[in-house]
C-alpha cells in the first residue's frame, strides 16, 4: 500500500515541478509558498484516506454475488384454466429472504392475464384464464429481496381456443325431402373442459331461421341444416353458420353460403333434347392447393330431354379418410341445359347434400340425341377447391344385367398410389373373362411408381373379382377386384355399365390402403392371332414421374408378324412434352404378342419407349389399353389409323374435345367445340381449375397435317389423326402436359 501511495505522490509532484520548487524572494513570497505546499499536502492526505477506505470496501465485498434461477425455467404452454407451479432457487442469499413474485404481459390487464396465488418467499402458481379471446403471453418475475437487481423471468403462452367448422360449403340447394339436409361438423382445439360449440344461424347479423332454413338435433359437436323449401329474398339467402366455444365463447367459427335453385341452376339453353336418356360420367381430378390430393366422381343420371334430371347415383372418393357410393340423385336440386353448339350444363345434388357443377360438350349425335362427350366440373359449394374432368357416355339400359355382359374384356385403368407416403402414378392394363358376375383368366401388367409386376401374358388361375347385381335403374353395381401387389384384400370398385361392351370401373380406396384408379373395360377376344394387329397406329399417354407430369402422342407401325410366335418390328416417331421441354424422336424396336391374353409387349430403346398393351375390340376410340415401364407409370391408349394420305382436308364438321386425366394439380380442365373446314378451326373452350371455371374461350387455329397424319395447330404444337379423332399437345413453355382429344 505504501509503495502504491508513495508512487502515486510522486508522479503528482513529478508533473507539478512548479510547486515543489522554492522561490525565497521575500517573506511575504516565502509564506505564500508554504501555504501552498500546505494545501498540497492536505489534498495528497485526503487522496490517500480515500483510497485507503476503497481499499478496504473491495476487500470485505470478495464474495459471489446472488443469482436467482427458476424451475420450470423453459417456456410454458399451459391451457385456459389451469396452473403452473413455479420454484425459485436463490444462491449466496446469506438473509435467506428469498424473493418477490410479479406477473406482466401484453395486450391484457387484470385478471385477465391470470393471477398468482400461493405466493412464498421460494414459490408460486400461476393460474391462467379461463377464457381468453386470442392467444394470451405472460411472464412471471422473481425478484431478490436482498439484491433487487437480481431476478429471474419465466415465459408462459395460453393458447386460445380455435374453434373450425369442418365441411363448409358455399352454396346448398333450396328445396324439402328427406335427403335435403346438411350436417355440419366442428372441431375444438385447446378446451380443457370438451365442451363443445354451441351454434346460431343468421342472415345480416338476425337470426333468420325458418326463413333461411333451420338447425336440428344439434350436439356439441355437429348440427343438422335444412334449407328453406325455395329460395328466399335477400338477406335470408346468405345465412351465416357460426359455432361458438361454448367454454370460450369470444372464439367461433362462421360458414356463410348461398341457397340456389337447384332445379334452375343451369340456364337454359335450348338445345336441351340432346341429351336424352340414361348417361354415366367418370371424372378424375384434383382436390385442394399445391400438390393437391386426387378425387375420383362417377354418376349416374337419367336426363329427360327437357332439362330435368329425373333420377339417377352418384360416388365421391376424395382418397381420405372416407367415401362414399350409390347416393342417389336428387331430382328438384338437379338440371341440365345444352346450348346450340352442344357445350352444356349439369348441376347433380345428391343425397349427401352435395352439389356438383358440371360443363360438358356433347357429340355422336344419332336421332338428334348425343351417345359420348367430354365433361369437366368444379365443386362449388365446397370451400376446399376441387376439379377434375372425363368422360360422358349415353347408357344401354338393355345391357343392365350380368346375363348381357360379354365374354372377355380388356381393362385399362389408372390413378394415384399413397401408401408409401409418396403420392406416386398408377397403370394397370390386362384382359379377363366374365361369367355370370365371376371375373377370371386375369393377365396383367401393372406400375405401381415404377414397381413392376406382370405375368408376362400368362392367365393367373382363380377369380379376378366379383361384380354384384346390376341396378336397373343406373346401370351401377358394387365390385371387388383382387390387384395383387397392392392390397392383400379385395379392393372395393363400384362398376357402371355403359353397354355391353363397355363398363366404367372407379375404385372406393380409402385411407391410403393402396392406389385410387378408375378406368375401363372394354370387350376382347377369347384368343388372338397374327391378324389382331393393325399395320399402323395412333397413340397418346399421360403419366407423371416424381411430382411432373408427362403427355405424349405418337405414330407406331408393325411389321407383318413373323416367327417365332407372334412378332415382328415396329417402328415410329413420339413427340413427348414434360416439365416445359418437348423432343420428338423416332422409334425402333420389336414387339411379341401372347396369342391367349392379346397382350402387346414392345421392346423399345428406353424404357419410355416400352410400353405393354393388352388388344381389345375397337370401340369408343380404343384398340388397345397400354402402359409404360418407367417411372412414369404413364397410362396410354392405341387407336388404329388407316393406311391412306393425310392431309388437313382429312378432317372436317363439328368436333368436341377434352383434356381427359391431368398429369398433376396444376393442369386446367378443358372441355370445349371445335368447327374444322379446309384446315381452318374454330371454336369455344371451357376450362376448370383450383380457382374455378372459365368459360367460352375462343378458340382459334390453322390445321396443318402431313402426310403420315403428323401436323400441327400452329407454333409449339403437335398433332395427330387417324382421319377420325385428332390428338393435340400444345408445347409452349407456360402450358401443362394435356393430350386434347377431338372427336366427333
Amino acid at each position: 500500500m505504501s509503495a502504491v501511495l508513495f508512487s502515486f505522490f510522486a508522479s503528482f509532484r513529478n508533473s507539478n515541478p512548479g510547486l515543489a520548487k522554492r522561490r525565497p524572494i521575500s517573506l511575504l513570497g516565502e509564506t505564500r509558498f508554504l501555504c501552498q505546499e500546505a494545501a498540497l499536502s492536505l489534498t495528497l492526505l485526503f487522496l490517500i484516506a480515500l483510497l485507503g477506505v476503497t481499499f478496504t470496501a473491495g476487500c470485505g465485498s470478495s464474495g459471489p454475488p446472488i443469482s436467482v434461477n427458476l424451475s420450470p425455467s423453459s417456456t410454458q404452454s399451459v391451457q385456459q384454466g389451469q396452473t403452473v407451479s413455479i420454484s425459485a432457487t436463490l444462491g449466496n442469499d446469506a438473509s435467506n429472504k428469498g424473493v418477490t413474485w410479479s406477473l406482466s404481459a401484453t395486450g391484457c390487464t387484470g385478471a385477465a392475464c391470470g393471477s398468482l396465488t400461493n405466493q412464498a418467499a421460494t414459490s408460486v402458481t400461476y393460474n391462467a384464464p379461463t377464457s381468453i379471446p386470442s392467444d394470451l403471453t405472460v411472464t412471471v418475475t422473481a425478484t431478490s429481496v436482498t439484491r433487487p437487481m437480481k431476478f429471474a423471468s419465466l415465459t408462459i403462452t395460453v393458447p386460445a381456443t380455435v374453434v373450425t367448422i369442418q365441411n363448409k360449403v358455399t352454396k346448398l340447394a333450396a328445396g324439402t325431402g328427406n335427403y335435403l339436409f346438411a350436417r355440419f361438423d366442428a372441431t375444438v382445439q385447446n378446451d380443457p373442459a370438451n365442451a363443445g360449440v354451441t351454434w346460431t344461424l343468421t342472415a345480416s347479423g338476425t337470426p333468420c331461421s325458418p326463413a333461411c332454413g333451420t338447425l336440428s338435433t344439434p350436439a356439441p359437436y355437429e348440427v343438422n341444416y335444412a334449407p328453406p323449401a325455395s329460395v328466399p329474398g335477400a338477406p335470408n339467402n346468405m345465412p351465416t353458420l357460426t359455432a361458438i366455444s361454448a367454454s370460450s365463447t369470444a372464439r367461433s367459427d362462421t360458414d356463410s353460403f348461398t341457397i340456389f335453385d337447384g332445379s334452375a341452376a343451369c340456364a337454359t339453353g335450348g338445345n336441351e333434347s340432346l341429351l336424352n336418356g340414361q348417361y354415366a360420367i367418370m371424372l378424375q381430378g384434383w382436390s385442394g392447393t399445391g400438390t393437391g390430393t386426387p378425387i375420383m366422381y362417377a354418376a349416374s343420371f337419367a336426363a329427360d330431354g327437357t332439362g330435368k334430371v329425373t333420377g339417377g347415383q352418384d360416388q365421391l372418393n376424395p382418397y381420405a379418410n372416407f367415401a362414399y357410393s350409390g347416393a342417389g340423385i336428387i331430382p328438384s336440386a338437379s338440371s341440365y341445359s345444352v346450348g346450340p353448339d352442344n357445350r352444356g350444363c349439369l348441376t347433380l345434388t345428391d343425397q349427401e347434400e352435395t352439389t356438383f357443377t358440371f360443363r360438358f360438350t356433347l357429340g355422336g349425335v344419332s336421332g338428334g340425341i348425343a351417345s359420348k362427350g367430354d365433361i369437366i366440373f368444379v365443386n362449388e359449394q365446397s370451400s376446399t377447391p376441387e376439379h377434375a374432368s372425363g368422360i360422358l357416355r349415353r347408357q344401354d339400359p338393355t345391357a343392365f344385367s350380368l346375363s348381357a355382359l360379354a365374354p372377355n374384356y380388356a381393362l385399362g385403368l389408372e390413378g394415384w398410389n399413397k401408401s408409401s407416403g409418396t403420392l406416386t402414378h398408377f397403370a394397370q392394363v390386362g384382359s379377363f373373362a366374365h361369367s355370370g358376375g365371376t371375373l377370371s383368366a386375369l393377365s396383367y401388367d401393372q406400375n405401381d411408381g415404377s414397381k413392376i409386376l406382370t405375368t408376362g401374358g400368362s392367365q393367373v388361375p382363380g377369380n379376378f373379382g366379383m361384380i354384384g347385381p346390376i341396378a336397373t335403374g343406373t346401370g351401377g353395381a358394387n365390385a371387388s377386384l383382387n390387384l395383387a401387389g397392392i392390397s392383400p384384400d379385395p379392393v372395393p370398385v363400384v362398376v357402371y355399365v355403359i353397354s355391353s361392351s363397355e363398363l366404367f370401373f372407379v375404385s372406393m380406396t380409402v385411407n391410403h390402403e393402396g392406389p385410387e384408379f378408375s378406368g375401363r373395360a372394354i370387350a376382347t377376344s377369347s384368343s388372338f392371332s397374327a391378324s389382331s394387329i393393325a399395320p399402323n397406329y395412333i397413340f397418346r399417354f399421360i403419366g407423371n414421374s416424381s411430382g411432373a407430369a408427362c403427355a405424349s402422342i405418337g405414330l407406331a407401325s408393325f411389321s407383318t408378324p413373323g416367327s417365332p410366335g407372334i412378332s415382328g418390328t415396329v417402328s415410329g416417331t413420339m413427340d413427348q412434352y414434360a416439365g416445359g421441354m418437348a423432343t420428338s424422336q423416332n422409334l425402333s424396336g420389336s414387339y411379341a404378342l401372347t396369342g391367349a391374353s392379346g397382350r402387346l409387349s414392345i421392346t423399345g430403346s428406353s424404357l419410355a419407349t416400352s410400353p405393354v398393351c393388352y388388344l381389345a375390340n375397337p370401340l369408343d376410340g380404343v384398340a388397345a389399353f397400354c402402359m409404360n415401364t418407367d417411372s412414369s407409370a404413364s397410362f396410354g391408349i392405341f387407336d388404329i389409323q388407316p393406311a391412306t394420305t393425310y392431309s388437313s382436308n382429312s378432317l372436317s364438321g363439328n368436333f368436341y374435345f377434352g383434356s381427359g386425366e391431368s398429369g398433376d394439380n396444376s393442369a386446367p380442365d378443358l372441355s370445349g367445340v371445335v368447327s374444322l373446314s379446309s384446315g381452318s378451326l374454330q371454336g369455344a373452350e371451357d376450362k376448370s381449375t383450383s380457382s374455378g371455371f372459365s368459360l367460352a374461350i375462343p378458340v382459334n387455329a390453322t390445321l396443318s397435317i402431313n402426310a403420315d397424319g403428323s401436323g400441327n395447330l400452329g407454333a409449339n404444337t403437335v398433332a395427330l389423326t387417324n382421319g377420325t379423332v385428332l390428338y393435340l399437345i400444345d408445347e409452349t413453355g407456360t402450358s401443362p402436359p394435356l393430350v386434347r382429344v377431338f372427336e366427333q
